[in-house]
Formats: structure tokens, sequence, C-alpha cells
């Protein structure tokens, strides 16, 4: 049997000095003659034993509770999964905090995350104090010398022993027992990495960066993202401005999770937990400030810096210039953002034209995709499937297909596609006559191969085709969005002219 309590750091030593643990006086319940009612959340002496843990059974054929002090899964704002506890750390990420393997009153066992734990401990100026009651027959064997060990010292107080006793066997012999009594405690760590919200840990050490290569040397030039070398808000340090640079594959951990990261153009954001201002050089590279690198959690440190490159000579992101030097409100070149916007814009022109948008809010997963929609940071051509699939989930499958042919005044036919649909609607309003032609092009490359083989073959033609021989990922994506947003502004601009038309107006055309 063990059991466990929370006692404060003062109590250590009168605790173990005691011949009964004060672990075993919580957990339960019980009505003293004359004392009243014990709640068992504490010990019923002074109160200072607090509970922190049990696995009970009604009875061996029902399933186990576990139960917690609620403080501690409080301050960890940990959730239950299956078997285990999990909380955010402070990078953001799911971390362990217990588990449990419960089979039989007399086969589990409870595992807390040993230094989770000691954190805790830190934080309340406690220690947990555990009990320990093993007694086991061994009577495969006869009498036995009796024996005694004892252990006792600042963090244990214990006794182990031999012994014989008079069984109640036929022959009335005498079988072999040892025991194990006592208890031990563990002790508080200080730095010890604490949940997402509530974290005084520092890191023990910091990497070095490369920022730059040395001219007459050759050598790389190095920083460490320290409080010395950054500095704080109001009294930069020596390398407050630094630049420090990074493939952008090391973006990859952060868009391949969209429920937990957010990446733009200018920052990543994890959760409620923390953001990082980025910036993109002229030739693909990630930038990043000493600063914001030094304030970012140091967990994440070993993943930046094996994408750690020199810089290769590329033009630094104005747009984060301007922010951060000149404080001035500026972007970075974000074609995404563009064309959100490009889409939003048609939306509106439609919903105040016709009385309703000409795409249908997204539904999921899609909608995810597309809040998270990034171009590709690799050049490997699979790379544009989910990006271009994206597209086409959005402008072509959303499109309202019904009320875009209740509002045609000539007729089409019943299997008239959706994108067919538009165009008509974009003639019947007087816009151009190739008006959905980029996304007609990209529906056209989606059939062909399903934007999942772009090795060789027609679906490598017609990519080629499409994109006028362009090779780099990024720059094909960047490409594709370009002819989207202009296919956007074209409709927009369509659509706001026919709803200033008189002409129109006197038509009684009823959309």
């Amino acid at each position: 049997m063990r059991r466990c309590a929370l006692i404060p750091l003062g109590d250590v030593a009168a605790a173990l000095a005691r011949d009964r643990s004060l672990a075993h006086e919580v957990g339960e319940v019980e009505v003293y003659s004359g004392r009243g009612f014990h709640h068992g959340l504490v010990d019923p002496f002074d109160g200072r034993a607090e509970f922190f843990c049990q696995v009970r059974w009604q009875n061996p054929m029902t399933e186990p509770s576990v139960e917690w002090a609620l403080p501690f899964l409080w301050y960890w704002r940990a959730v239950r999964q299956g078997d285990r506890w999990v909380y955010l750390d402070s990078a953001g990420r799911d971390s362990e905090l217990a588990r449990v393997r419960a089979e039989g009153p007399d086969d589990y066992y409870v595992e807390v995350q040993a230094m989770a734990l000691r954190h805790y401990l830190h934080v309340r100026g406690m220690a947990l104090l555990l009990a320990v009651q093993v007694d086991q027959d061994h009577p495969t064997l006869d009498s036995v010398a009796r024996e005694h060990h004892a252990l006792e010292n600042d963090w244990a107080s214990m006794e182990f022993q031999i012994y014989d006793y008079e069984a109640d066997l036929a022959d009335g012999r005498f079988i072999a027992a040892t025991s194990l009594h006592g208890q031990y405690v563990v002790r508080p760590a200080e730095n010890a990495p604490g949940p997402a919200w509530c974290t005084d840990e520092t890191p023990t050490t910091y990497p070095d960066f490369i920022y730059g290569i040395d001219a007459s040397s050759g050598k790389p030039l190095t920083v460490q993202p320290t409080r010395a070398n950054a500095g704080i808000d109001g009294s930069p340090g020596p390398h407050f401005w630094t630049r420090v640079y990074f493939d952008a594959q090391v973006l990859n951990r952060y868009l391949s999770e969209p429920r937990r990261y957010t990446v733009t153009a200018n920052l990543i954001q994890c959760l409620h937990i923390w953001t990082l201002s980025i910036g993109r050089t002229s030739d693909g590279l990630i930038e990043v400030d000493i600063y914001d690198l030094s304030r970012m959690p140091w967990l994440e440190w070993s993943h930046w810096k094996a994408h750690n490159v020199p810089p290769s000579g590329g033009e630094p992101d104005e747009g984060k210039l301007r922010r951060e030097r000149l404080n001035q409100v500026a972007s970075g070149p974000d074609i995404v953002r563009e064309l959100r916007a490009a889409v939003k814009k048609a939306n509106e022109a439609a919903q105040q034209h016709a009385g309703w948008p000409l795409w249908r809010p997204l539904e999921e997963p899609t909608a995810t995709e597309w809040d998270t929609l990034h171009p590709p940071v690799v050049n490997d051509r699979s790379a544009l499937q989910g990006p271009l699939l994206t597209l086409c989930k959005v402008l072509a499958d959303s499109l309202d297909a019904k009320r875009i042919k209740k509002a045609l005044v000539a007729e089409v036919a019943k299997d008239t596609k959706s994108l067919a649909l538009l165009q008509q609607y974009i003639d019947e309003l007087g816009g151009p006559a190739n008006a959905v032609g980029p996304l007609r092009d990209l529906q056209t490359l989606r059939s062909q191969g399903g934007f999942a083989h772009y090795a060789g073959g027609s679906t490598e033609k017609a990519l080629d085709r499409l994109v006028n021989g362009l090779r780099n990922t990024s720059e094909i994506f960047e490409y594709i969005c370009h002819n989207l947003i202009e296919m956007l502004d074209s409709i927009t601009a369509t659509i706001v002219a026919a709803s200033a038309s008189p002409a129109e107006e006197s038509s009684g055309r009823s959309v």
C-alpha cells in the first residue's frame, strides 16, 4: 500500500519522525464520536497535510477512480485524454502531466511527470510525502532469523524487517515474511519547466545563432539570444537589431498544425501563448531579430537553430523595417492576404448588387484550410498540392451555383458547371469574355491528376503551361494567386459597374 499527501517544507522533519505517516490520514471521510466529521482533504490533527492523489475502487469488479487534488490540475490547466492528463508547456505543445494504468486493486500504477510535480511543489512551498507499507509472506521458506534494517535521513524514514511467524498450516510450521514500512519525501525544484500561462523557467544554455560571415576570415559570426545581448524594452542591448536568418522550411512545424499555430507573412502565433515577429527577405529567407528570438519560448530554440543559415544577400523585408524601426503601420508582401481581400471585395460587391454573395460561407475543414493557407516553403512540386487544392475548394467548389443560375436571364443546361454559370453571369453584366479563365485553368489542372502527381506526364506539362515555365514552388503559387486576384478584381469591377448602370435599373431584370 502507498499513500501520499502534500506537506509544508518546514514540516518535513516532524512528519518523517512520526510513527504513523500523515499521508495515511487524508483521502478518507470519517465520523468521530465527539469530534464530528472529518472530510479527508487534510489531516485531522493540525490540518497542514493536504490530499494529493489516490486510486479508489468501489469493489474489484468496478472501474477504478483516479482522484487528484483539483488545485494541481487547475494550476496546469490539465485535461484528461484516456488514461493520461496533458497540459500546454511554455512553447504551446502538449506535454504529459500524469498517466495511470489500473488493472486491479493490487495491480496498478500512477505516474506524475517528475519535474512538473517538483515545479508545482516549488510554487506551493510544499513537499510530497509518500507512505509505504508492503508486507509479504514467503510460504516456500521455513523459519528465518529475524533482521531489522532502518533508514533515517533528511528525505526518508523506513524500516525493513525479515521475520517468521507461526502460520495457520496443518503441520504448524513457521513461514518467512518481510515488511517494508515507512515514508519518504519528494522536494521541490527551482527553474523546473512550468505551464504555458505561469512560468518562471530560465534557460540553462543558449544556442549560438549565425547572423553573418566575417569578411576577413570567412568564419561565421554568431550571437546568443541572451538578455544581455538583446536588452529589454527601453534599454536595447548591443544586438537588439541584429537579424538572424533561417531557411523557409523552419515554418513547416507550424504550418502542419493549423489549429495550434497561425502563420502569416509577418508573424507566427501559438494559440494565446506566444507570438514571433518575422520578415521575408527578397531571396526567400525568414528573418528574425535577436530581441524577438530572445523572448520566444526557449524550448523552440533547437528547432530554429537547425534551420539557421547565413544571410545570402537578399534585400530585407521593408515592411518589417518600417514597422519596427520607424514605428510605421506597414505590412510585408503577403499574397494570401491580398487574395483573401479580393474574395471579400467581390462578395461584398455581389451582396450589395444582388443581395447575396457569390461564394457561400466555408465549411470545415475548408474554412481552416483557407484561414491557414500559406505558400509552399519547400521547392518540391508536391508541396503545391495542398495550397492549390484549397484554392479550388474555396473559389470553385464554394460558388453559390444555385443562386447564380437563378439570377441568369438566359436559359442554361441542367448540368452546367459552376464556373460556366459564373462566366455567363459576368457576361450578362457586361464583363469580359474570359473573366473566370485563371480559375478554369486551375480546375483543369486539378482534373489532370488531382494535384497529386507532378512528376512528368500531362499534369506536369499542364502546370508548366499554366505558370509560364516557372520552377520555384513559391513563385508558382504567387503567380497563380496574382492571376486569381486579377480575376476577382475584374469580377468586382463588373458587378460594381452593373450596380451603377441606369440601363440595368430600367431593364427590370430581377436578381
